[in-house]
């Protein structure tokens, strides 16, 4: 009988947890870089204070703009969600970066889009197996504060594709791969290649106005918590909380604050990214555009996500305010 990821995080499979040693850790490596660990002092810092107000932002379309195809990848075969949520969020965060087209300001190099087989643009580009050999234990469940740290520190972007030197396929998620290692450290080689395209930094987001100015500007979010939502959306997409939970990771790729929204649901809405492949059902038209969310995707009201944990994260220069597009236009 095939493993169905919603059916096991109903029945108590614990895919997040949260890890105080950890956490404490990622702060105080994000200090000594002379980042900040709160967003609320990034955004100011950066000038993305205020940036998202009254917008849709889209940077899930971006993805698909720049990696067509790519959500919504392969559905989990474990309780690896912390790895497919962090993926996501590098996915968008790169994705824009791309699209943005500004040089980076460590190397003055522009980020272009590396060359991928059509296989391993359809399973997300990213390899989710490869952050998860890191999590330090031999089962499932992680905390998206270790998985932020592994991707600064240790193992960062890998590409879909086959590893020669390692006799490695990772063209296609596999389940049982992402358990090659945990609580024996993988080898030299594996973490010579992990350290080749690490994330530049990431930051925690507690309030709304910082996942809107965060997201406003390309830098995606992986978010940690226990709530869950209805396998089935509205007309235009947005998935109603429902009882019991999930102990799980979720990407956050885009966020509504339009006035026409607010409106409509009374609070603004946060575009979640699930890992379960087309788990979910209904509209995925944005409320008055031509876009469309991805499948596997449902719009959140923010006040049943609000609680939830989430770190964003940058790709190669730091946190600069982006020249992304207006996404009311419907043109992507």
């Amino acid at each position: 009988m095939p493993w169905n990821p919603q059916e096991e995080y109903l029945r108590g499979l614990t895919g997040v947890y949260a890890d105080p040693a950890a956490s404490e850790r990622l702060t105080q490596y994000l200090l000594l870089q002379g980042q900040a660990p709160d967003g609320g002092t990034t955004c100011r810092r950066y000038g993305l204070v205020g940036s998202g107000a009254g917008k849709l932002s889209a940077p899930w379309a971006v993805i698909e703009q720049v990696f067509p195809g790519s959500l919504p990848a392969s559905a989990q075969t474990r309780g690896d969600c912390v790895s497919h949520s962090t993926r996501n969020a590098c996915l968008g965060t790169l994705a824009c970066e791309i699209a943005a087209g500004q040089p980076d300001e460590v190397t003055g190099l522009r980020e272009g889009a590396p060359e991928i087989s059509d296989e391993a643009r359809k399973d997300g580009v990213l390899s989710t197996e490869a952050i998860y050999w890191f999590r330090g234990h031999g089962g499932d469940g992680w905390s998206c504060d270790h998985a932020a740290e592994v991707v600064l520190k240790e193992s960062g972007l890998w590409l879909r594709k086959r590893y020669e030197s390692l006799g490695i396929d990772l063209t296609r998620y596999d389940g049982k791969l992402a358990g090659k290692w945990g609580s024996s450290r993988p080898g030299a080689e594996v973490r010579k290649i992990g350290s080749e395209h690490l994330v530049r930094t990431a930051t925690r987001a507690r309030t709304f106005e910082e996942v809107r100015d965060l997201l406003a500007n390309g830098y995606c979010i992986s978010s940690c918590g226990g709530e869950s939502w209805s396998e089935v959306r509205d007309s235009n997409g947005v998935s109603r909380r429902t009882p019991g939970g999930w102990a799980h990771a979720l990407a956050y790729l885009g966020v509504d604050d339009r006035e026409e929204t607010k409106r409509a649901y009374g609070e603004p809405l946060v575009m979640v990214q699930n890992s379960w492949n087309r788990w979910n059902s209904g509209g995925r038209s944005v409320l008055g555009t031509q876009l469309e969310i991805p499948h596997g995707a449902f719009w959140s009201k923010w006040s049943d996500c609000k609680n939830r944990y989430a770190i964003a994260f940058s790709g190669v220069a730091g946190w600069p305010a982006k020249q992304l597009p207006d996404w009311t236009g419907g043109i992507l």
